[in-house]
């Protein structure tokens, strides 16, 4: 009973099998007979899906296309146009492509195209109105003169304050398009039967002739601004100076045609006179406290700070050439012993000419004070006001002129010839001597006093000469107008301090 069973399930499993097979033999057979007239499932004939349409099917697709054909246009900044068939006369005919591709199709190998799509391209003959077509164009808005701007350099701005340096204004594509080129562009993608074309992708408009990636503009805006990242920061007597940027880029005469920068030499040179001027002491009148409690306005002389301008401007053209970054002091023609508008400070030698006396203060302290005999006014040699700084300092020195030849333990000059010295041939200082018995104009002091500054002062020290007007004096001077008796020897020797040369023995 099992085995009957058993062989009636495997005759029903047959016979199933081959009505399975049957009818899937009828489906494909039915599928290969309709594709012998329609075209593969998934074949597209240009952008049109023609899958399981016959050839006149197809040919109504294409027409019906044709019919609402609709062409966009973009041009730039949203600027877009719509052309469509009707307006400019359009007709489309095909040739015989889509018999060949039916003639080609083999109708029984279908399966084997179900899961992939055939794309064919077809050739499509456009007709359509010329002067209507350039109507149409004419008429868009992207070919208006009024929005048609033309394209423009990308080029060197100005100074940015804010970011210390020139930047490059990028070029301006602008909107101008090439009605020409345009107008080819439009009739190619018809012809294609597209939908969409951009006139930008088509490289329809004008371009810039220099854009911001331009190597030789690149290395242009690269030049002015090493000009301009310079920074040096002075010590200017003291006083920070600082040149950057800020004041470097309105020295720049910047030709942006020919790609040249220059550095204006008098413009550099303007503002290192003006900080001459702000900063140098040289050459100024000086208010002072006198040791016997006066106000007094001291005459130049050829002390104070004075930075060589000529040089200066140079060195500074040099270095915003070279786009450094440093700190500098300036090239002085002449230094003070301090930094400082009060570049005397609290050390110096202050001579008080018309009561011939001298004191010396280090550090605000009075180390020692002297009388002395100064230039005799009566020969014409009045000793020189002002406030100088020590030339040098020698010891043993010979001091010679004509005939002379009068040797100095101690020798401090500070104006030219002029200077402090040990006069061991005086027996006498102070009071009135100078007037007909001084000296050739330098300060005449005791060994002591001579020695005692020698041991302080060094060069560059300030030197303080100055006259007043004449207090009574308390006691009367003990000349009474006549003149002291000297010997020749002592004469001699006032003639050589100033007249003649000095010659060091020893140091």
């Amino acid at each position: 009973m099992e085995q009957k069973f058993v062989g009636k399930k495997k005759k029903i499993c047959l016979l199933s099998g081959i009505a399975l097979i049957c009818v899937l033999f009828f489906i494909y057979l039915a599928f290969s007979l309709f594709f012998i007239k329609h075209y593969y499932f998934g074949t597209m004939l240009g952008t049109i899906d023609c899958g399981g349409k016959t050839i006149q099917e197809a040919q109504e697709l294409i027409a019906e296309k044709a019919d609402e054909y609709v062409l966009t246009v973009q041009g730039r900044e949203g600027m877009e146009a719509a052309i469509s068939a009707s307006e400019i006369s359009m007709q489309f005919f095909t040739d015989d492509h889509l018999e060949q591709i039916m003639k080609k199709q083999n109708s029984f190998a279908w399966l084997s195209f179900l899961w992939k799509n055939e794309k064919h391209e077809i050739p499509v003959t456009v007709r359509y109105d010329d002067a209507l077509l350039q109507k149409r164009i004419s008429e868009m808005l992207m070919f208006q003169p009024s929005a048609m701007r033309r394209p423009t350099d990308a080029y060197i701005g100005e100074y940015d304050s804010e970011g210390g340096s020139y930047p490059i204004v990028a070029e301006d594509e602008g909107t101008y398009a090439d009605k020409a080129k345009a107008k080819e562009a439009i009739i190619k993608a018809i012809e294609n039967m597209e939908d969409f074309v951009s006139l930008d992708e088509a490289d329809c408009f004008l371009k810039p002739r220099i854009d911001s990636q331009n190597e030789e503009l690149v290395s242009f805006c690269d030049r002015i601004n090493r000009y301009v990242k310079s920074r040096i920061v002075y010590d200017w007597n003291g006083v920070e100076e600082i040149i950057d940027g800020s004041l470097i880029h309105e020295w720049l005469e910047i030709d942006r045609k020919n790609y040249r920068v220059t550095l204006n030499e008098e413009a550099v040179r303007e503002h290192i006179d003006t900080l001459s001027r702000k900063n140098d002491t040289f050459g100024r009148i000086r208010k002072f406290h006198t040791s016997e409690n006066e106000d007094i306005y001291l005459e130049p002389g050829t002390y104070g700070w004075r930075v060589d301008r000529a040089a200066e401007t140079q060195e500074l053209m040099k270095l915003i050439r070279s786009g450094r970054q440093t700190g500098r002091e300036p090239q002085y023609l002449y230094t003070a012993f301090v930094k400082g508008q009060d570049d005397i400070g609290d050390s110096y030698v202050e001579i008080d000419l018309t009561d011939q006396h001298l004191w010396l203060y280090v550090d605000g302290r009075l180390v020692t004070d002297s009388d002395f005999v100064s230039g005799n006014v009566a020969r014409g040699y009045d000793t020189p006001t002002g406030v100088y700084g020590l030339t040098y300092k020698t010891l043993n020195a010979t001091l010679k002129g004509q005939g002379y030849a009068t040797p100095v333990d101690f020798w401090m000059p500070f104006n030219g010839n002029v200077g402090m010295h040990d006069a061991k041939w005086r027996r006498e200082f102070g009071g009135t001597i100078y007037e007909r018995n001084g000296s050739h104009g330098c300060i005449n002091l005791p060994h002591e006093a001579a020695e005692e500054i020698y041991g302080y002062v060094s060069k560059g020290f300030p030197v303080i000469c100055y006259r007043h007007e004449k207090k009574p004096d308390k006691d009367k001077n003990t000349f009474d107008g006549e003149e002291e008796e000297t010997t020749e020897s002592e004469d001699n020797a006032f003639g050589v301090e100033e007249n003649g040369t000095l010659e060091n023995e020893s140091e």
